[in-house]
């Protein structure tokens, strides 16, 4: 079992971003809602059986929150515009060009946010158990009540987060969640994001989303009701909506085949890898032959692929040239890549050059 290599980005206010990433292929960011550390719920098993189900033929992205999990604390600044250079910032520490995106919870006007700025930038966007409009959820008396709790008894209010999150027949995985909300945050961190968060508002941000999106959402959640997913996919233009049973907001508590069924068939199920290795399995038109460079086993596709990044065109040059799918382009882009052990174009182009592909 493979456990996540915590990395760090760095946020343009100079706040540290830890991510991590898990299998190869497509990109897949996974913004979860809240402010629990992700890497150490591994130790859960839903959760890491729902991370490793994800990570089946994709490359997921996960990154603390600031302010929480191995990211930097004590941070001053939990606005929506920090929040989604935080995002950036991973994106760019990656060198991510197009990616999938999913957000849950108050992690979703961050995802709005973004992708109404970065429309070239995202294929796909999944909003999760989410809203757009904080003020709507942080008037509820249930709300305010739960937020009370946060100055009276810290132990109290972080359980009845995990129990709000989980259902209330979390279980194990509801008491392990709570433990680590308390490892994963302080008490003064928490009430200050929670202030931030409780009035973002990304309304008018909604008609600019162009990317392709898919709201789910569970249809039993008491305090986050049915109609802050129709309010989302009635303002994107062109959003679809996706209800699964259930009261959890945690996408791998109770029927979690079809939360996943859900994203595969709105992503499409990416190409098959070899499950005795990471190299991808070869198409017709793509295996070694001798007339090809064979260092680092590279496929005669993944050598044209390489001689074009060389010479300078983009991932939407490549495909009309090779008269491919962008995504197609971007996984021989991304086997590329971690073949040579490359992470960004100058070392791709300084390996062709020495290696006499261009």
């Amino acid at each position: 079992m493979i456990e996540p290599r915590i990395q760090y980005a760095t946020a343009e206010d100079g706040v540290r971003i830890a991510f991590w990433t898990l299998g190869a292929g497509p990109p897949f960011v996974y913004m979860a809602g809240g402010p629990w550390n992700h890497v150490e719920l591994w130790e859960a098993a839903e959760c890491r059986d729902w991370y490793q189900r994800l990570s089946k033929n994709r490359m997921l992205v996960g990154y603390d929150l600031r302010g929480t999990g191995h990211s930097d604390r004590g941070v001053s600044d939990y606005s929506l515009e920090a929040q989604t250079r935080d995002l950036r910032a991973v994106v760019e520490a990656l060198e991510l060009q197009t990616f999938d995106l999913w957000a849950a919870g108050d992690s979703g006007p961050v995802a709005i946010s973004y992708a109404a700025a970065n429309p070239e930038r995202l294929s796909h966007l999944l909003l999760w158990c989410t809203w757009h409009r904080g003020p709507d959820l942080t008037g509820s008396e249930r709300i305010r009540a739960w937020k009370n709790l946060i100055d009276e008894d810290w132990e109290l209010m972080t359980d009845t987060c995990a129990h709000l999150a989980l259902g209330w027949s979390g279980g194990e995985i509801g008491r392990l969640s709570a433990q680590h909300l308390r490892e994963s945050v302080t008490q003064d961190d928490a009430r200050q994001a929670l202030k931030a968060t409780g009035v973002f508002d990304v309304t008018a941000l909604l008609p600019e989303v162009r990317t392709p999106t898919l709201v789910l959402h569970r249809r039993s959640i008491s305090w986050l009701p049915v109609r802050a997913a129709d309010d989302l996919t009635a303002g994107i233009k062109d959003a679809q909506l996706t209800l699964l049973e259930g009261e959890w907001t945690a996408p791998y508590l109770g029927d979690r085949d079809a939360a996943a069924t859900s994203i595969d068939d709105f992503l499409g199920v990416p190409d098959a890898l070899d499950s005795q290795s990471s190299a991808p399995r070869l198409a017709a038109d793509d295996k070694v032959t001798d007339s090809s460079p064979k260092a680092d086993h590279l496929t005669d596709r993944e050598v044209e692929v390489l001689r074009l990044v060389a010479g300078g065109s983009t991932n939407n040059e490549i495909a009309d040239d090779l008269v491919l799918s962008v995504r197609t382009v971007e996984r021989h882009v991304q086997n590329v890549y971690r073949k040579i052990g490359a992470r960004r174009r100058a070392q791709a182009t300084a390996y062709a050059l020495t290696r006499g592909i261009v």
